[in-house]
């Protein structure tokens, strides 16, 4: 029978280094936790490097200990598995989600999801939060494997797309946006996207909301937002 590996196990201290976003970078390899997204993500056609578990066939057996320094939540059930992250390219021909960046990685997840929801493509900025740290992968339900996921440098990267940028009052409604395929572009959090990046974009689009809160959560407004740009195109 396979030994089982303590958290001071090598195997178990490269995988838990995948935590960090320049070992990530530099390996091209990430964590993915939890039965169901571990076979969304095989599902997908990723590969998959290793499992760690506590029972299982074909998975290195370790103690709970190892477990947890792997996992990201506090009370892991496993497996947690090393996942190569895939290189994408996007398709100048669909539309895309652009995050400018978002910085949290949970509200990251969460705009890859849906754009995955809707079969568009999603581009971030530097600034954003890592799209393959487990955290947005874990908010993300895995639709960074579904979706293309792709970094671009800034508007000047997009000359393939309609720009629309997302602003709280001035712009049209979803549906008076033109042209296709589009950019659609979300502002980090707290101030939204910068008055260049506005003024450069194409066109600026509102969501109109009649209560008193003065903006949306970033991926709040990108999930209605593509919802009801998919609705009107």
């Amino acid at each position: 029978m396979e030994p089982v590996r303590t958290h001071r196990a090598r195997s178990v201290v490269e995988a838990a280094r995948l935590h960090r976003a320049r070992d990530r970078h530099e390996r091209g390899l990430t964590l993915v936790e939890g039965p169901e997204l571990l076979a969304d993500v095989e599902a997908a056609g990723a590969r998959v490097v290793e499992i760690f578990g506590l029972d299982g066939p074909g998975v290195s057996l370790v103690d709970r200990r190892a477990l947890q320094r792997l996992a990201g939540t506090e009370t892991p059930r496993g497996p947690v598995a090393v996942v190569e992250i895939p290189e994408h390219e996007l398709d100048p021909t669909r539309s895309i989600l652009v995050s400018f960046g978002v910085s949290d990685p949970g509200n990251v997840g969460t705009m890859i999801r849906t754009a995955a929801a809707f079969g568009w493509g999603f581009a971030y900025t530097d600034g954003t939060a890592d799209p393959w740290s487990p955290k947005a992968i874990r908010a993300g339900a895995g639709g960074q494997f579904q979706a293309s996921v792709a970094r671009v440098g800034g508007l000047d990267d997009l000359g393939d797309w309609t720009t629309v940028a997302t602003v709280v009052r001035g712009g049209v409604e979803p549906a008076e946006v033109t042209g296709r395929p589009i950019a659609l572009l979300i502002g980090e959090e707290a101030h939204g996207l910068d008055d260049a990046v506005v003024e450069a974009a194409d066109q600026r689009m509102t969501i109109v909301t009649p209560g008193s809160t003065e903006s949306l959560n970033a991926a709040v407004a990108a999930g209605i937002a593509l919802f009801a740009l998919s609705n009107h195109r």
